[in-house]
């Protein structure tokens, strides 16, 4: 009972987060919350049998209250804490302990807190790209909320908000240092955020390390797509970098990551995980197959693919189905609309949507190299997607904007 009031407690504050905002965004991040908090109370009631959350998203919940009534016995080693798993499940545990004890609603009311911050980092980033189509946040924290993997994968106890929040967060404070510059503080915040990802997922410390460093060609203001630089802004680049690698360097070593790119076995890893998803999910109708093989590099291009748009029509089986179609499809537009306008963008835009659009693409090519189920590559969608829509929509109203001033002026 304590539990479930320190739950509806967190939901309210989810909600009061949003006056961080201005004002007229307030209500927009209002239904955007309240959808998600619409799915979590339902798979509450349904005590778990919502769509998607069942395996993991049960398992954990399982596993942090079986924790919590042994807290004196949870292991806070770092080898344990960044194996990507056992340090998420000690971390709800122990809230699970010190609020009150098991409960379903609070264990939901962790993750909509999560999803809160991920809306108030994509206003922060909107306001840094595009500070003067800003009347559009609404629609943009409304059409993320309402992509079906965001809405119900940042609802149940996942990993995906907080790899989210990771991802996103170092996006935002590399934007930060590229227009005020660097500080202590948001030095420390890219760290913090870094952390978060580094603890979720064996994958994450990869997408992490390829954050840090195009996050640090954003804060040096550094162009991909042109050669030519001041050499003050490589030599920035190259300290911003290095300093923040050795400081997460202790908890890098610590990860399989490490472990097996040491080994020089981590495309195998990938290789074997296709492998035993192909294994364990053998029946499952939404395995679509594996595509990526070591020995043939160029099939990385069929599994990039495959991961982007299964399941096809003919491939229905399940009222899920269409649903992700329509879901794939739009990341699909998404991309075409960078690609559409991003030449006509103004080069330090253009640099940023590059950086923000590399981002995207090299965290989603590494969930494609080991995903075989496209029920798991809708979850594996989640954490990046964030990025690609704020690439996508800024880059288009920003050219809309500039055609609108031009006719103005004209």
């Amino acid at each position: 009972m304590i539990g479930a009031v320190s739950g509806i407690i967190i939901i309210i504050v989810t909600f009061v987060l949003g006056n961080t905002l201005p004002r007229f965004a307030r209500n927009a991040f209002r239904l955007a919350m309240l959808a998600r908090v619409s799915v979590s109370v339902l798979n509450v009631m349904l005590d778990g049998k919502m769509i998607g959350a069942s395996g993991d998203a049960s398992g954990v919940v399982a596993i942090a209250a079986e924790r919590s009534a042994n807290i004196e016995n949870l292991v806070w080693d770092i080898g344990t804490l960044f194996n990507g798993v056992d340090g998420f499940w000690n971390v709800h545990a122990l809230i699970q302990w010190a609020l009150g004890g098991d409960s379903f609603l609070l264990a939901h009311a962790f993750s909509l807190l999560g999803a809160a911050f991920c809306l108030i980092i994509i206003s922060k980033i909107w306001f840094l790209l595009v500070p003067t189509e800003y009347k559009r946040l609404p629609y943009v924290l409304l059409i993320y909320s309402l992509i079906p993997s965001v809405l119900c994968n940042q609802s149940y106890l996942l990993r995906e908000v907080w790899q989210s929040l990771s991802l996103l967060g170092i996006a935002w404070m590399s934007l930060q240092m590229q227009r005020h510059g660097y500080d202590l503080t948001r030095i420390l915040g890219i760290l913090i955020f870094a952390v978060i990802g580094i603890f979720l997922h064996f994958g994450m410390v990869f997408m992490v390390i390829v954050a840090l460093v195009l996050g640090a060609l954003i804060a040096s203001k550094i162009s991909i797509s042109r050669w030519f630089v001041r050499p003050n802004r490589f030599l920035k680049f190259g300290f911003v970098l290095v300093m923040l690698l050795l400081i997460l360097f202790p908890l890098i070593i610590e990860s399989s990551f490490f472990q097996k790119l040491l080994d020089g076995k981590l495309v195998q890893r990938a290789e074997s995980y296709a492998e035993g998803g192909q294994i364990t999910a053998k029946d499952s109708r939404a395995v679509y197959g594996r595509y990526f093989y070591a020995e043939r590099p160029w099939t990385l291009i069929s599994a990039f693919a495959a991961y982007q748009i299964m399941p096809l029509p003919w491939q229905f089986s399940g009222i899920a189905d269409p649903v992700l179609f329509v879901e794939n499809m739009f990341r699909v537009l998404l991309l075409l609309s960078y690609l559409l306008y991003r030449k006509k963008l103004p080069q330090f835009q253009k640099d940023n949507m590059d950086a923000l659009a590399l981002m995207w693409f090299l965290i989603e090519l590494v969930w494609s190299l080991g995903t075989v189920n496209w029920g798991t590559a809708s979850r594996h969608h989640v954490p990046a997607v964030g990025l690609l829509l704020i690439v996508g929509l800024a880059s288009r109203y920003l050219v809309k904007s500039e055609r609108l001033k031009s006719r103005c002026a004209a």
